[in-house]
């Protein structure tokens, strides 16, 4: 577990459209010269300059939130195309599941609208999208995880400071399903304080396009009932689904984040009227 000055950002090359992210952990009582060093060793270029989501050159680390992104330039100028929106917001995602359910490929479907068919086991992957839901433009950092076991020890520091969850299955394999509630009442055990303004997490039973399926819609959806999660079934070979289930969390967190209007409460004499 990381210590309480360290934090994981991603880091970018600076190109106009930055998509595939590395995870770097960083303190926030390093020098600027050794992030800069730190995330370019993680990217394999010789950075010369480092910026923020807004083009600026940061003074100061110490209070990026995690899973901030943070730009590598060669010597240029900031090139990332950005929002002029002021109303841009920004959320950090994570998928969760069991190794070859189909994390990666669900991630990379809705960040490039590809199919990665061949499996590469993944350690931990961010990846960025500027999505535009509602007419409202919204920035994810998305983090994608290894389901093999021997990276469960991470668990704790990938679940934390997140503000949502996709917990993946495969519905080619029974299994895959029952094990994700280990991996939900790591988010509850986290987030036990919380109560409804914890992180939006949503189940996603994947490989819908299969011939091999063994785990029926009834089943997915009454886990996701059972802990209280919309159900989503997608498919990252064709894509079906996938940009319904990300913009549902995107809105579900919106909704959370709106401060209800207080409740004015009336003496007991402005009620009374005479006629």
């Amino acid at each position: 577990m990381a210590d309480s000055t360290e934090f994981r950002i991603v880091a970018y090359k600076n190109t106009k459209n930055p998509s595939d992210g590395k995870p770097v952990l960083i303190s926030s009582l390093w020098s600027k010269q050794q992030i800069l060093k730190t995330c370019s060793d993680a990217l394999g270029i010789k950075g010369k300059k480092i910026f923020n989501e807004n083009g600026e050159e940061p003074k100061s680390f110490g209070d990026l939130p995690e899973g901030s992104a943070l730009y590598i330039s060669l010597g240029e100028n900031f090139e990332v195309k950005t929002s002029s929106s002021k109303q841009t917001k920004s959320f950090v995602l994570c998928m969760l599941g069991a190794a070859a359910v189909g994390k990666s490929a669900v991630t990379q479907r809705y960040i490039k609208n590809t199919f990665v068919r061949d499996y590469d086991p993944t350690i931990e992957d961010y990846y960025k999208k500027v999505a535009n839901v509602d007419g409202e433009v919204t920035s994810l950092s998305i983090l994608d995880t290894a389901g093999m076991e021997d990276y469960y020890p991470l668990i704790d520091d990938w679940i934390d400071k997140k503000d949502g969850f996709v917990l993946v299955f495969s519905v080619e394999w029974g299994d895959s399903l029952t094990r994700l509630q280990g991996f939900n009442e790591k988010i509850l055990h986290r987030y036990a304080q919380q109560g409804n303004k914890g992180p939006v997490v949503v189940v996603a039973g994947n490989k819908i396009d299969s011939l091999n399926r063994s785990v029926k819609y009834e089943e997915g959806k009454e886990f996701a009932d059972k802990i209280g999660a919309k159900y989503f079934e997608v498919s990252a070979a064709n894509g079906k689904g996938i940009d319904d289930m990300y913009s549902s969390i995107v809105k579900e967190l919106k909704a959370r984040k709106v401060v209800a209007a207080p409740v004015v409460k009336k003496h007991w004499y402005e009620k009374c009227s005479l006629l």
